[in-house]
């Protein structure tokens, strides 16, 4: 008999959800990995006999899902988390937040917000994300990837004032070359390319064609993702058609700048030849219901993401950002994904379970160009996993996975999170920050957000 093969690591688990090209359920299975590699996905048995591992992750009362994609999230607003009016519309929000809040907060404060953002989806299973931007660029990315997660930040800009929004708004010119000189900086990455830079520009017709085109550019120098926000809200659409004689879709397809290595957030308010055009440049769409339920976005009334995916557009989800969805567990927003579309059409046969963890796990990894790298639990691929703890009152009984997951779980039965084959949660335990810390550091600098901003709490009811 052939002597087992040396790895670091065999997980155990009680159920495998692959997200293979089969979408196999392995039950009684194991993972072995060796390095920031997956060398094999079986059966337990099978397993056992064929490597010998340095350490053994008993999880045979754990489901185990590939890490999930956040699509869409921001750091920053983490700081201004509750501080907004729930009566507010999607403009009027933005438009609250980026002059009452946004320009008053520090670098300290965003690169604190963005450890506490980056605990919160790691313990709800998150292990790649999308970020939308920073004011303070080269803090943030220097500091991110001490939490361990993969991810893609870069610089936030836009340079056009657009109904009403003009606080934080920039020269085209210094948004060209600071955006430039971030891909340049960093563009070797941190940790073994676990985390990188994008080109981000805030789109919502913030941006002039020159921006787009110059940032399109960028981005393909630089084989990196342009990420921004579009088609969130009526009034947005309405300004940049009369603008620019088309709807938002059509002007970035006649100006030549959609693609595969553009994300496009949001995109609530589309019509079916926009989806037409995002099938055939192969641009990927992120949804986000949590924010659109929220700030009014519409999108029960007018959303299409059922006929985007039939379509055969790539949709990934996200759970936005502290202050307009509020909340940021990814298996929350599976849940909205899941089942909105079932009520909104009366329809139970659209979207479901398997459909959302398609769009948290091989849909977000084709998003951010790494379907081939992560996404799925198959041999050769990167080792992101998250084990579900499922010896917990949501998850029994436990008859089939991917329903006990989206429809009955939350994130936080996440126990255990394993990055480019690094532990970096152990039975709810993050190795590599300092959890406390992060939140006292984050109540501090509260009291300063809050007394800079002299933003009072929007609750109707008294505070005594």
């Amino acid at each position: 008999m052939a002597e087992p093969t040396s790895v670091d690591l065999l997980i155990e688990a009680g159920s495998i959800i692959t997200m293979d090209p089969t979408r196999r359920i392995i039950r009684d299975g194991a993972i072995a990995v060796k390095g920031d590699r997956i060398v094999a996905v079986d059966k337990r048995n099978a397993l056992r006999d064929k490597y010998k591992a340095k350490r053994t992750i008993d999880g045979r009362s754990h489901v185990v899902t590939p890490g999930l994609v956040n699509s869409h999230i921001h750091f920053y607003h983490q700081m201004h988390r509750g501080m907004s009016p729930d009566t507010f519309d999607g403009n009027q929000w933005s438009n609250f937040v980026h002059t009452k809040v946004a320009p008053i907060l520090t670098a300290e404060d965003e690169v604190w917000a963005a450890y506490i953002v980056l605990l919160e989806i790691l313990k709800t299973g998150t292990t790649t994300y999308l970020a939308a931007g920073s004011y303070n660029p080269d803090p943030v990315l220097e500091a991110i990837p001490k939490v361990g997660l993969r991810g893609f930040e870069g610089r936030r800009t836009f340079d056009y004032v657009h109904l009403g929004h003009q606080a934080l708004a920039e020269p085209t010119e210094k948004c060209i070359e600071e955006n430039a000189r971030i891909m340049e900086k960093y563009k070797a990455g941190f940790a073994n390319n676990l985390v990188r830079p994008c080109v981000n520009i805030v789109g919502l017709g913030r941006v002039t064609d020159t921006l787009i085109l110059k940032s399109k550019e960028l981005a393909d120098k630089y084989g990196a993702i342009l990420n921004m926000h579009q088609c969130a809200f009526p009034e947005e659409v309405a300004s940049i058609k009369e603008r620019t004689g088309h709807t938002p879709i059509e002007h970035l397809d006649h100006l030549g700048v959609l693609g595969p290595n553009v994300v496009l957030v949001h995109m609530v308010h589309v019509t079916d030849k926009e989806i037409e055009i995002l099938a055939r440049t192969g641009t990927h769409v992120i949804h986000n219901p949590g924010t659109a339920l929220k700030i009014v976005y519409g999108m029960t009334k007018w959303g299409k993401f059922p006929e985007m995916m039939k379509s055969g557009v790539n949709v990934g989800v996200g759970t936005d950002a502290g202050d307009c969805a509020n909340f940021m567990d990814i298996v929350r927003v599976l849940y909205l994904a899941a089942t909105l579309y079932k009520d909104i059409r009366f329809d139970p046969q659209l979207m479901g379970a398997e459909v959302a963890l398609e769009m948290a796990t091989i849909h977000g990894a084709r998003a951010m160009g790494m379907e081939k790298e992560i996404g799925s639990l198959e041999p050769g691929k990167k080792a992101d996993i998250v084990l579900f703890n499922a010896d917990t009152p949501q998850w029994q009984p436990l008859y089939c996975e991917p329903y006990n997951l989206v429809y009955s779980a939350s994130g936080d039965t996440a126990d255990t999170v394993i990055i480019d084959g690094k532990i970096v949660m152990e039975n709810r335990e993050v190795k590599t920050i300092n959890e406390r810390e992060v939140i006292e550091k984050i109540k501090h600098l509260a009291k300063g957000v809050e007394k800079r901003s002299g933003v009072k709490p929007p609750t109707r009811w008294p505070i005594i």
